[in-house]
């Protein structure tokens, strides 16, 4: 085990060496129990060991970052003196800070000592549970990780944060596969804090399997319509990250490229929809204690019934753009549930698609969106008629965000979101 706290004192020193800068720094090192199973046999049991020290300065206006993965006195001293060359040959921009020093803190979470025993007895339970409920399901592999971890944050400001972590996670490859047809691979992942449960109860395991096995005999859309589209939990959050990336992040901000550079207080989206950006609910699983620029993260709300209430800016895209700070930047998304539940949600659909994840390059500024929708499925008069392939949707983000239909009272929590159905109509649908 490193000493974080002698690591600190060298860079520290080292620092003050150089003169009058800002600068802040962090010191991490973790490890990693990962077990392997195939063919619900175990494969592999390795632990893996990591050094991670990133810094950042400012001089004279100037800004440098370095990293590196070891903690040896001479490769430390060198990351110093790199990131200080990197700052002198940028430009300078009188908006680079760092924040303010805060009083010391400890963190830490419930999860710091694992049960590695107990983690194998729930992977061969997985296993066990798929063989007999899911027999059209062939699982590539399997993996289950326990990850501890020790970081300080500590900046010339004087701010000094200490955070122990630990968790667990699953991943899972697999495919629809009933002996003759085989459905492209799946992905199923959650991370943990405790064995308490069955791993298949955990996230969307349970229904990614089902999804998978109920994939095997796809029909074909031939025409091209409008109509409704229902986004699972999953796809919901791939498409409001597309969204907010366009809209409240720091590149669209500084670029002056966002449609709501201008909206703060405005509608944006649809009353039922409210997005908080909250690390610190319980069901967010090793969330960050502190942003990017050294401030203590709290929760915030980016929209609340469908009107803007903040952008995700940093400090220094704050200070570019004169807009408030974002009080956090791990961008934990927690969306409110609705009121509908899905099974409703489902029969409310005239003709459309669910959809479970899109295949497509980010959307540009105008929120213009075209992919091939991925792990979905055909509904119409409310009822699901088959999985479908190479099946087109397209929509303006912006339009649909106003176009929402219904959320649902069912929520996907996986450990690093909190994500409901989210039900909208106007999207274009092409078959192949």
């Amino acid at each position: 085990m490193a000493d974080l706290q002698k690591i600190s004192e060298i860079i520290t020193e080292h620092i003050k060496t150089k003169g009058d800068l800002k600068a802040d720094f962090t010191i991490t090192e973790s490890t990693q129990r990962e077990i392997s199973m195939k063919d619900g046999k175990f494969t592999l049991f390795r632990t893996l060991f990591d050094n991670d020290l990133s810094i950042m300065v400012i001089k004279d206006h100037k800004r440098g970052t370095k990293y590196i993965n070891t903690f040896e006195k001479e490769a430390v001293e060198a990351a110093i003196d790199e990131a200080l060359s990197s700052a002198e040959a940028s430009d300078p921009d009188e908006c680079f800070d760092i924040a303010p020093g805060l009083e010391p803190e400890n963190f830490s979470n419930k999860a710091l000592v694992p049960d590695i025993d107990k983690l194998m007895e729930r992977c061969l339970e997985l296993s066990e549970d798929i063989a007999r409920d899911h027999k059209k399901i062939k699982v590539m592999e399997m993996f289950a990780k326990y990850t501890r971890g020790h970081s300080l944050f500590i900046n010339t400001n004087g701010t000094r944060d200490d955070s122990e972590y630990g968790f667990y996670q699953i991943v899972m490859e697999f495919a629809g596969n009933d002996g003759q047809n085989s459905t492209g691979i799946n992905v199923s992942w959650v991370n943990f804090d405790n064995l308490d449960k069955k791993l298949i109860e955990l996230g969307s395991i349970e229904k990614d399997l089902t999804d998978a096995e109920n994939s095997l005999d796809p029909i074909n859309i031939s025409d091209k319509f409008e109509g409704d589209v229902l986004f699972t939990p999953a796809c919901a959050y791939q498409v409001l990250s597309y969204v907010m990336g366009n809209t409240v992040m720091d590149n669209a901000l500084v670029n002056k490229t966002s449609k709501w550079l201008d909206k703060i207080g405005e509608q944006v989206a649809s009353p039922l929809l409210t997005i908080r950006a909250n690390p610190w609910d319980e069901r967010i699983i090793c969330h960050e204690v502190h942003t990017l620029d050294g401030f203590r993260s709290e929760n915030y709300d980016v929209i609340e019934k469908g009107v803007l209430k903040s952008f995700a800016a940093s400090l220094y895209a704050s200070n570019k753009c004169g807009v408030e700070r974002a009080r956090n930047t791990g961008m934990d998304a927690v969306v409110d549930p609705g009121d509908t539940p899905y099974e409703d949600m489902v029969k409310g659909i005239k003709k459309g698609l669910i959809v479970g994840s899109i295949s497509c390059g980010m959307p540009g500024a105008t929120g213009e969106l075209s992919g091939v929708a991925k792990n979905a499925f055909y509904v119409e008069d409310g009822k699901i008629k088959g999985a479908v392939m190479e099946t087109m949707i397209s929509t303006n983000l912006f339009d649909m965000l106003f176009n929402i239909k219904a959320i649902s009272k069912e929520l996907l929590c996986n450990g690093s979101m909190v994500m409901p159905y989210i039900l909208a109509g106007g999207v274009t649908i092409s078959g192949n």
